[in-house]
């Protein structure tokens, strides 16, 4: 039995806040951007087995990728995953069957 879950892990160039004097404003150039990698991850809390992939983004094609890899890892296990209620995962084309 595994427990899968999703994070987003990245860094803010700048937030857009800079420490002045009172009615100053910085003399700065500002760029909004935000460079992230998805870590799609399942855990098995009692055997200790633990499978990651980084992907790009957080979506039903992603997660199909996810637990494509995954079904590759120990061929002969049967593996039981349980998953929030994220809405990638009730994409109705997945290759996956719920209970």
């Amino acid at each position: 039995m595994y427990c899968q879950d999703e994070s987003r892990f990245g860094m803010f160039t700048r937030n857009g806040k800079g420490l002045t004097a009172q009615g100053v404003k910085p003399v700065c150039t500002f760029q909004q951007v935000f460079k992230a990698i998805w870590l799609f991850g399942a855990y098995s809390p009692f055997i200790g087995d633990h499978f990651e992939l980084e992907l790009s983004h957080c979506n039903s094609a992603n997660f199909q990728a996810f637990l494509n890899e995954f079904s590759k890892e120990n061929t002969e296990e049967f593996k039981l995953i349980i998953l929030d209620n994220g809405v990638f995962h009730k994409e109705k084309h997945s290759l996956f069957q719920t209970i």
